[in-house]
């Protein structure tokens, strides 16, 4: 069950970045394991997960280019009032969108699992959001501590 469901991550992910396909791949592995999920519903929380992850890619993208459009608003020497706070409302919209993301998803994951694996996964999503945090930490310390552009806000840390 794990290797078909390797291959399967690894198939649908060509495009995703390595580290991604591999993030994918052990949270569905861990999850079989945890809560010990028959091949039907292995497949069905693949596919809640993988759908919650294009999800966000696509808000991510979304508040990038809200952001750009932010900062060229922001640097005109007449700014357009109305046009900062749609993009401001639009941005706050897509912030709320994505901070729901992983919420829905696990939501949606529980519809289908025995009370008891509910519990599990209860347990085992706290788990994996530390583990989550832990390899962000360790990543971001082998680049030298630098956030990513779009939280850095309009001004470049110095």
């Amino acid at each position: 069950m794990a290797l078909a469901l390797l291959a399967a991550a690894r198939v649908q992910a060509a495009s995703a970045a390595p580290a991604q396909d591999r993030a994918r791949t052990y949270l569905m592995m861990r999850l079989v394991d945890a809560l010990d999920l028959p091949d039907d519903k292995a497949l069905a929380l693949r596919a809640i997960f993988r759908k919650a992850d294009e999800r966000r890619v696509a808000l991510v993208a979304k508040r990038q280019s809200i952001d750009k459009q932010l900062r060229a608003a922001l640097s005109r020497p007449d700014k357009d009032q109305a046009e900062l706070e749609k993009l401001v409302t639009e941005a706050t919209t897509v912030d709320r969108d994505l901070a729901s993301v992983a919420e829905d998803s696990f939501r949606e994951a529980q519809q289908g699992l025995s009370v008891e694996q509910q519990a599990k996964l209860v347990l085992l999503r706290r788990e994996l959001q530390g583990q989550v945090r832990d390899a962000v930490r360790r990543r971001l310390g082998q680049r030298g501590g630098k956030p990513p552009e779009h939280e850095a806000g309009t001004k470049p840390r110095r």
